[in-house]
C-alpha cells in the first residue's frame, strides 16, 4: 500500500470512529513533519512529550475516551505507529517496545 493511501485509510478509521471529521490526510502529513523535526532536535524524549499532546490537538476528551473504548483502538494505534515506522519518525524496535 502506497503512503497516500495509507494516510486516507487511517484518517478515515479515526474519523469514523468519533462520528466527525476531525482529522485530515494533510493534518497527518503535518503531524509527521512535525514529529520528524522534533525527534531530531529533541531526541525521543521530546518525540513522547510531543504525541502524548496530539490527541488534544484534534479531538474532545470525550472522542479520545471513545476511541480508546472503541474495539478497534489497538489496530488504529498499530497503524500510526506504523505510519510513523513507514516514515521514518521511529525504527522498528521502538515501534516494537511501543506495541507490547
Amino acid at each position: 500500500m502506497n503512503k497516500s493511501a495509507f494516510y486516507r485509510e487511517l484518517v478515515q478509521e479515526i474519523n469514523q470512529t468519533v462520528g466527525r471529521e476531525a482529522v485530515t490526510a494533510d493534518q497527518l502529513r503535518s503531524l509527521v513533519y512535525q514529529a520528524k523535526m522534533i525527534r531530531q532536535s529533541q531526541g525521543l524524549m521530546g518525540l513522547l512529550s510531543f504525541a502524548n499532546q496530539l490527541p488534544s490537538r484534534f479531538l474532545t476528551p470525550q472522542e479520545v475516551q471513545m476511541i480508546q473504548r472503541s474495539p478497534r483502538y489497538r489496530e488504529l494505534s498499530n497503524k500510526t505507529i506504523q505510519m510513523l515506522v513507514l516514515e521514518g519518525v521511529i525504527k522498528p524496535f521502538e515501534a516494537n517496545m511501543v506495541l507490547r
